[in-house]
């Protein structure tokens, strides 16, 4: 029995995949299969269904993979404590919002490549559904993002606010000095898609006070939104650090809204598995929320 056969058996049961365990390990599949393959024979237990289209995890293969858990996690404490952060290897998924990306990622993943030499980032971008929706399926690590999770096998904890401001084209044709309740029911608002947390908070948001937006036009990008706002096709509701990008460069300026109209900051999260209780996802999870804490007072007020 080796760990490289346990760190097999791991990841196909987390994911679900031999497939996918594949790819996260960076090896090919038959590879993977053949060392799960080997390991059931020396324990004589069949760990994985293979009769369906995808192989699921047997009940000795439950057995047997939380004391790989604790093998994996305990190679890593002995890593750890041997050789300090740099005894610590792998490779570590996480997916970001397009403000993280655009504001503090940078700083993190130099942070995270400084402490942690030998593992292996990669930071995905996208929405905050499908991102709780790729942690919740074991294909990353955790995810930064705004809104809470549905999931109850997600944990949650929260990292900082943003505030949100209205924002539109200079030459956009609206001349009220205020932004009204009456008034932006009249104009066209361009926003995310339903997937984004931001969206989700402002149609929430909207719904408690009775508005009703004359149209939305949804898109899957945050930059987009903001892209689209400047062409003057509609106003626009966006954290103040992404909108402050596009109005140093006179694409968009902020409009005054009335008390009504004023929306509470977007609350970000970091969310994991609850059962990932591994060493290296653990070490990276305390870089976050050093890191994010440390930046967020100043960077997005």
């Amino acid at each position: 029995m080796t760990i490289k056969q346990l760190e097999a058996l791991y990841w196909a049961a987390r994911l679900g995949s031999f497939a996918l365990a594949a790819e996260r390990l960076c090896m090919t599949q038959s590879s993977l299969s053949k060392r799960i393959l080997e390991l059931e024979h020396e324990l004589n237990q069949t760990l994985f269904d293979r009769s369906g289209a995808r192989a699921r995890i047997t009940n000795a293969g439950e057995r047997v993979l939380q004391q790989a858990q604790n093998m994996l996690n305990l190679r890593d404490a002995i890593l750890a404590d041997a050789q300090g952060n740099h005894g610590l290897a792998g490779t570590c998924r996480f997916g970001v919002s397009e403000l993280v990306a655009s504001t503090w990622l940078a700083s993190l993943v130099a942070e995270l490549q400084a402490i942690y030499p030998q593992v292996v980032l990669e930071p995905r971008v996208g929405v905050t559904q499908e991102m709780l929706a790729e942690v919740h399926r074991g294909e990353t690590d955790m995810a930064i993002a705004p809104g809470g999770s549905a999931h109850s096998d997600i944990a949650s904890c929260r990292l900082y606010e943003v505030p949100m401001i209205w924002a539109c084209a200079p030459n956009f044709p609206f001349t009220g000095g205020v932004l009204t309740y009456d008034v932006v029911q009249q104009l066209p608002v361009v926003s995310t898609s339903a997937q984004s947390g931001a969206t989700a908070a402002l149609e929430s948001w909207a719904v408690a006070r009775g508005l009703k937006f004359k149209r939305i036009i949804a898109c899957n990008s945050m930059g987009a939104v903001a892209a689209l706002a400047a062409a003057g096709l509609g106003l626009c509701l966006l954290p103040k650090p992404f909108a402050q990008i596009f109005m140093e460069r006179g694409r968009l300026r902020a409009l005054i809204a009335e008390p009504a109209l004023q929306v509470p900051p977007l609350t970000y999260f970091l969310h994991w598995r609850k059962d990932d209780a591994s060493v290296l996802a653990q070490s990276i999870r305390d870089v976050v929320f050093r890191v994010g804490k440390n930046l967020l007072g100043s960077e997005l007020a």
